[in-house]
Formats: structure tokens, sequence, C-alpha cells
């Protein structure tokens, strides 16, 4: 496949890595994910988090804290003296809880019905030695980024699932696959199983750098939606799984199939501290 330039529906390399550094350095930072637990039973404690947490009353979508004379939770800018809900979708009512240690919860859920309580906390100490991610250097490559933008043919596939294990699950699961990525990388054809993101496409793979010059749980890259059957591949955009910034992350993993035989030297490499040195 011949080098290509980035489509137009896709941010200039200059403002996508401008965003991922907004994203990294903020609030809501994948390194200031301290834990996460679904609550299905009353009475639950949560790493990080005061108070017991319970379902919500039926019919209601969130999670129900009762609060110690000595807890600090906040909900909608009120302190908690006893009960109450933190819903899932702030048009229900409050949907954040913040918690005297500087931390804040927030409520997940996959389909609405298991609600989790999500610990942010851009205090922990890892988020405080926390620095950035430390990419590549693709100019130190003799053709610059010309290898690592290339054009990739798409194939749909319709009827096709992967296996997919989780970080801290191990049990497979069968998740549908939107599309097959074939391209050439280096004199070497690759062909990755991607997954339907909003209107675009998501690989997770892993390649040569892989739990050696970068994370072993691999990388992850957006791919805009495809024209014609064809795709821009950008290596420079790959970014760190979140699982690669907290352990409180129960990422999927790249499946097997998605194995670049060649080094990518693109992209980002390992989380880093202030100090220069890996997370």
């Amino acid at each position: 496949m011949s080098t290509v330039q980035t489509p137009v529906d896709s941010p200039p390399l200059a403002q996508f890595l401008t965003g991922r550094e907004a994203h990294l350095s903020g609030a809501r930072s994948p390194v200031a994910f301290e834990w996460g637990d679904f609550v299905t039973a009353p009475a639950t404690r949560v790493a990080g988090a005061p108070g017991l947490w319970s379902p919500a009353p039926a019919g209601v979508a969130g999670l129900r804290v009762t609060v110690a004379p000595d807890d600090a939770v906040e909900i909608g800018g009120t302190l908690v003296e006893h009960t109450a809900v933190l819903y899932a979708d702030a048009v229900d009512g409050p949907s954040v809880a913040r918690f005297g240690n500087g931390a804040e919860g927030v409520i997940f859920s996959y389909d609405g019905t298991r609600h989790a309580l999500q610990v942010w906390n851009s205090h922990r100490a890892a988020a405080r030695r926390f620095a950035g991610a430390a990419r590549f250097d693709e100019a130190d490559h003799p053709s610059g980024a010309a290898p690592w933008v290339v054009e990739a043919t798409v194939h749909a596939a319709p009827q096709r699932t992967v296996t997919i294990t989780h970080v801290r699950d191990p049990r497979p699961v069968e998740v549908p696959v939107a599309a097959v990525i074939r391209f050439v990388l280096r004199g070497e054809h690759v062909a990755l199983l991607a997954t339907a993101d909003g209107d675009g496409l998501r690989v997770h793979f892993t390649d040569a750098t892989t739990g050696v010059d970068s994370v072993g749980s691999g990388r992850t890259l957006r791919l805009p939606a495809p024209v014609e059957g064809r795709v821009v591949v950008d290596l420079r955009r790959a970014v760190l799984l979140p699982c690669a910034f907290s352990p409180a992350w129960n990422c999927p993993l790249p499946p097997v199939e998605n194995r670049i035989p060649v080094r990518v030297e693109a992209g980002e490499r390992h989380p880093v501290t202030v100090d220069g040195a890996p997370l």
C-alpha cells in the first residue's frame, strides 16, 4: 500500500496530541482512576470511597449511600447527613459525589441494570508523580513519519467474533468484529480485527515493541469511518490502554490475532513520572 496523508475527517496530528495531553492531565485522566466496583448488595464498601453503598430503589438508576458521622460525602453541593442517592444520569439528579479526601465518585453501568461506583482521585500518589505518556520519536526513523501512515483496505466481517480477555478478568468474552483492516507495514502484510467505535473503528494491537519498549498490555488506535472500503491507518496516533496508567482499570486486552510482526516505533510507549522514569 502506498503512504498517504491523514484524511480531512481526522484532526491534524498536532491537534490530536494537544487533545491527548489535555486528557491525560485532566481531573478524569486514566491515572486518576482509583477503583471501581459494582454494587449489587446492600451496605457495600467500595475502596477509596467513604460510606456504605447500596443499589438504589427500584426504578432509580444509581446507588444509595449511607454515611457515618465522620464520613465526608457531598452530593449535589450538600453534605450527606444520613443517606442520599447518587444518580447515573445528571438529568435525573446529582451525579457526582465529592469525598473529604478530594476524590470524586460517579456511576458507571454497562447495561443500565447493574451500577458500579467509580472513584476518581487526581491526588492519589501515582497521579501526583505522573507527567504524561512517553512517545516514540518518529523523527528518529530514517523516513520520518512515512512508514507509520498507510492506506488500508477495510473488509466487513458481520458474522465474525473475536475472543477477548480482560486485565482483571481472565474469562473469555466473544466480541463482534466490525471489520478486518489489511495493510502492508515495512514489507509485512498485516490484518487487524477492528471493533465498532461510534461512527469509526478501533483496533487493539501488540507489536514487536510490546513488553520491551512499550507497555505489555499493548496499544489502541481509533480509525475514522472507511470511505469506499479504505481507511488511513496513522500509527502515530496509537495510545496506551487505560490499564497502563492505573491497576483499577479492567481493560480488554488485544486479541492474539492482532499481533503486528514488526516494531511499531510510533505513538505512545509508557507512562512516565515527573523524573522521567516509567510510572
